[in-house]
C-alpha cells in the first residue's frame, strides 16, 4: 500500500499542539520508576479520548494499547518508557518539574508524548492499516528493566507482535535529524559488589589485624588489566568502579572494605567472561593479603542489537519523510544501556535516536543533566518517523 507522506506530515502538524501540551504536563509532573501512577492515568485518559482500547497496570504501571487494522492476527509494536529520574531540575522553563528532586532528564516525557501523538495519527487511518499496532507504555526503564516485565505480561501477544520499534531523544544531535545504528547500538551491563573482610585493629599496631583496604586498592587497579590484557583491543568493554567505602576513623584500621561498579560490553559473551575474571582477581588478591572476599553480581540489560531486516525498512522510511540528508548512519555503538534490548531479544527490534539539540543553543546539555532542555520540535520528527516506520513494516510483513 502506498502512503501519502505529505498527508502524514499534515496529520503530524495537526496534532502537534496537543502533543506539546501533553509533553509539558508530563514534564511538570515526573514520577520515579515503579511509582508512575499519575503518569499511567494520564496516558489512559489520552487513549480514552482517542477511543483506543488498552490494558492498564501491566507489569506495574504499564499500559498496553492496540490499534486494530484490517488484519487482526498480526501487528507491530512501538515502545515508549514513562519514568523519570531522581534529579533536581535547574532549568528555568515555565513547565519545569514541580516535584522536588525528580525530573524527566532522560526525555521519557518526550517519548511518551511522541507515542501518544503517533497513536492519534494511526487511529485516524486505522481502517487502512494492514495489521495492528501495539502501543507499549513501559514503566521502570531506569531501574528494574520494565521491558522484561512487560514482555512477560504479554506485550508481544494477542495478536503476535513480530517487530517492535522505539526511539530515544539525543540532545547532542541537531533537531530534525535521526541517527540509525545498523546493528549493535547499546552495551550489555552488569553491576558488581565486592566486600573484603579483614580484622580491625589500632592504626598504630597494624600487625594486630588484617587491613582490608590494601587488597581492595590492589583489586581496583588490577581490574583494569582485564580490559587491557584479556579483551581484544578492537572490542569495546569497560569496567567502572564508582563507589569505594572503607572505615570511619583515621587512626583505625577497619575490618571491612566495600566497593562496587559496573561492567559494560558490546558482546554479550564478554560479560560472562569479565565476571569470572573479576571474581578470580578479587578472591586471589584477598587471599594474598590474608583477607577474605565476597563478590556479588547483578546482571542488567543485555546488548541492544537492531535487527538486520528492519534496518533497511526504517532507513527508507525515515529518509522518505525527513530527507536522506537528515538521516545519519552510526557505525560505532556506545556503551550506554537501555532495556529496549529485551524487545530486541524477544522480537525483531529496532531502536534509533532523534535529534533534540536546539540549533541556536550556546551549549547543549546531555541526557541525565539537571539542565537538560531539549528542542520540543523533536516531537514532530518522532511522530513522523514512528508513523512512517510502522506503516512500512506493516506493509512488508503483510506480504
Amino acid at each position: 500500500m502506498k502512503y501519502d507522506v505529505d498527508a502524514i506530515k499534515r496529520e503530524v502538524e495537526s496534532v502537534y499542539a496537543d502533543v506539546l501540551a501533553m509533553r509539558r504536563h508530563l514534564h511538570r509532573n515526573p514520577e520515579l520508576s515503579e511509582e508512575e501512577v499519575e503518569t499511567s492515568r494520564f496516558i489512559q485518559a489520552a487513549l480514552d479520548q482517542m477511543g483506543v482500547p488498552y490494558e492498564k497496570e501491566v507489569a506495574g504501571h504499564g499500559v498496553l494499547a492496540t490499534i486494530e487494522g484490517k488484519n487482526k492476527h498480526y501487528g507491530v509494536g512501538i515502545r515508549a518508557d514513562i519514568d523519570a529520574l531522581p534529579i533536581a531540575e535547574k532549568t528555568d522553563t515555565p513547565y519545569k518539574s514541580t516535584k522536588e528532586g525528580v525530573m524527566h532528564a532522560c526525555g521519557h516525557d518526550l517519548h511518551t508524548a511522541i507515542l501518544l501523538g503517533t497513536a492519534m495519527v494511526l487511529q485516524k487511518i486505522k481502517e487502512d492499516l494492514p495489521g495492528c499496532v501495539r502501543l507499549i507504555f513501559q514503566p521502570s526503564e531506569e531501574t528494574i528493566g520494565g521491558a522484561k516485565q512487560m514482555i512477560a505480561a504479554g506485550a508481544l501477544e494477542n495478536p503476535p507482535i513480530a517487530s517492535v520499534i522505539g526511539l530515544h531523544v539525543e540532545p547532542l544531535l541537531d533537531v530534525g535529524k535521526v541517527c540509525l545504528y545498523p546493528r549493535v547500538m547499546n552495551a550489555a551491563s552488569c553491576e558488581f559488589y565486592v566486600t573484603v573482610t579483614g580484622e580491625a585493629c589500632h592504626g598504630a599496631r597494624p600487625m594486630d589485624g588484617i587491613d582490608p583496604l590494601l587488597p581492595s586498592c590492589a583489586m581496583v587497579l588490577a581490574l583494569q588489566s582485564i580490559i587491557t590484557r584479556k579483551i581484544a583491543p578492537m572490542d569495546a568493554a569497560l569496567i567502572t568502579v564508582g563507589s569505594f567505602v572503607s572505615g570511619q576513623k583515621n587512626n583505625v584500621i577497619p575490618g571491612e572494605t566495600n566497593f562496587s561498579g559496573i561492567i559494560r560490553t558490546l558482546k554479550l559473551e564478554h560479560r560472562a567472561f569479565i565476571k569470572e575474571e573479576i571474581e578470580r582477581i578479587c578472591v586471589s588478591t584477598a587471599q594474598a593479603y590474608g583477607a577474605t572476599c565476597e563478590v556479588r553480581f547483578k546482571d542488567s540489560y543485555p546488548t541492544l542489537e537492531n535487527h538486520p531486516e528492519l534496518y533497511p525498512i526504517v532507513k527508507g522510511a525515515t529518509q522518505e519523510c525527513i530527507g536522506a540528508e537528515n538521516v545519519e548512519i552510526c557505525e560505532t555503538p556506545n556503551l550506554t544501556t537501555d532495556d529496549f534490548a529485551y524487545f530486541c531479544h524477544d522480537a525483531k527490534g529496532f531502536y534509533y535516536n532523534i535529534g533534540a539539540k536546539k540549533l541556536d543553543a550556546q551549549k547543549a546539555y546531555p541526557l541525565h543533566s539537571d539542565y537538560f532542555d531539549p528542542d520540543e520540535a523533536c516531537i514532530k520528527t518522532g511522530i513522523l518517523t514512528e508513523v512512517m516506520s510502522v506503516l512500512k513494516i506493516l506493509e512488508a510483513e503483510s506480504k
